[in-house]
């Protein structure tokens, strides 16, 4: 597979071009360009471009917009997570769900759903997450409570 990892736009039910499947090599048409539905983007190369809606992350088909669309070896930021009253709300019942909404996010590679979720309410300055952070700050896995730390400084600092 020509891609940076099974976890690409390219193999995901929310690119146009699989028509709502994630397995494009069934039921991709290459007549149809390659376009992410959730978040309105047209994916010039979707086998190197990533999202935490991505399957391997959120199996059960998630179409709310989680964290930054990222591109390449490097994940380099390609579009930001949108900010609306509904995927903040969204980000904060994952996090109050911590662990149990994390639990089918097996993929290995790139930043995990919990950490995309965390730093993106700390991208968002979202001050209703702090209990919750403060509390995997202190309690959680050593990358959870590094994620925390830096979501609740990022807040702290948005003042």
């Amino acid at each position: 597979m020509p891609n940076g990892g099974s976890d690409c736009c390219g193999t995901c039910w929310f690119n146009r071009t699989n028509r709502g499947h994630r397995d494009w090599l069934e039921h991709q048409d290459e007549s149809i360009p390659p376009y992410c539905e959730i978040r309105d983007l047209a994916l010039k190369d979707p086998f190197y471009t990533y999202c935490a809606n991505h399957p391997h992350r959120r199996p059960d088909r998630d179409p709310i917009p989680i964290g930054p669309v990222v591109h390449g070896w490097d994940r380099e930021l390609l579009q930001p997570s949108p900010d609306t009253p509904e995927i903040r709300q969204h980000l904060l019942d994952l996090l109050d769900g911590f662990p149990r909404n994390f639990e089918k996010d097996w993929y290995p590679i790139g930043s995990g759903l919990d950490e995309s979720v965390i730093l993106q309410l700390g991208r968002f300055g979202e001050k209703r997450a702090i209990r919750s952070l403060e509390r995997l700050a202190a309690d959680g896995p050593d990358f959870v409570a590094d994620a925390a730390r830096a979501a609740l400084a990022r807040i702290k600092d948005d003042g």
